[in-house]
């Protein structure tokens, strides 16, 4: 594999649901196996070297699902995962952040969740963000607000100030944007720090991306040629 290498993977984790229905499984059953192939993920990014890592885990428009399919994502899939699954993270020396909001989460899934923000704080190896209750549009809207309320004047406003008072404050913007489950478009996802990444859309769904999906995504974007408007 190529030794160009990003520095900053975004990923859009998507095909849970479909992939579960090819399988012939219940639907709900495909959000478990996708969360867990997360895990997976994550550990090929630190064995390739990649710095950081975002995940789009649930978004601002998600709370629009049903309240079966919302209740099955909080009570088993995110609380197990922060509970018990991302506890392996600790143990490879990941750092866990969030993008967004958590408070309309449930006690228990927030709980687990900023315990193992808490005990990652010092790690040193992948920085691993779960983008929550997270949308683009929010997030560049909340920063814009923020500055306002410091009493910036409008001439004083640059990219620089703007990318401060977002979640990803003082991280390199993603290199490599992958969407798994052959949908091409961002849905509402970094569209700040999108600005110069690679876009990459497998058809595979995500319980499915497998290590090879992985290594694939890595050499085509080594092929890429970023001019950055040169």
């Amino acid at each position: 594999m190529s030794s160009q290498v990003p520095t900053h993977i975004s990923f859009v984790l998507d095909g849970n649901r479909r992939w579960a229905k090819a399988q012939g499984l219940p639907t709900l059953e495909g959000h478990l196996q996708g969360m867990e192939n997360v895990m997976n993920i994550g550990g090929w990014c630190g064995e390739a070297g990649v710095k950081y890592l975002t995940v789009y885990a649930f978004s601002t428009e998600n709370w629009n699902r049903g309240e079966e399919e919302l209740a099955y994502l909080f009570g088993t899939v995110f609380t197990k995962a922060f509970a018990e699954k991302f506890e392996l993270l600790n143990e490879r020396n990941v750092r866990v952040n969030v993008f967004g909001q958590l408070e309309r989460f449930p006690e228990a899934m927030r709980r687990g969740l900023e315990n193992l923000i808490e005990k990652t704080k010092t790690n040193t190896g992948l920085v691993f963000n779960i983008c929550l209750d997270y949308g683009g549009r929010a997030e560049i809207t909340k920063a814009v607000k923020e500055i306002v309320k410091k009493g910036v004047g409008a001439d004083e406003v640059t990219e620089q100030m703007v990318g401060d008072y977002l979640f990803s404050a003082g991280m390199p913007d993603p290199d490599l944007m992958i969407r798994t489950g052959g949908e091409h478009r961002l849905s509402n996802f970094l569209l700040w720090q999108h600005a110069y990444t690679e876009f990459y859309f497998p058809a595979v769904f995500l319980p499915a991306f497998s290590k090879k999906d992985f290594d694939d995504a890595l050499e085509w974007y080594a092929s890429r040629d970023r001019r950055y408007g040169k």
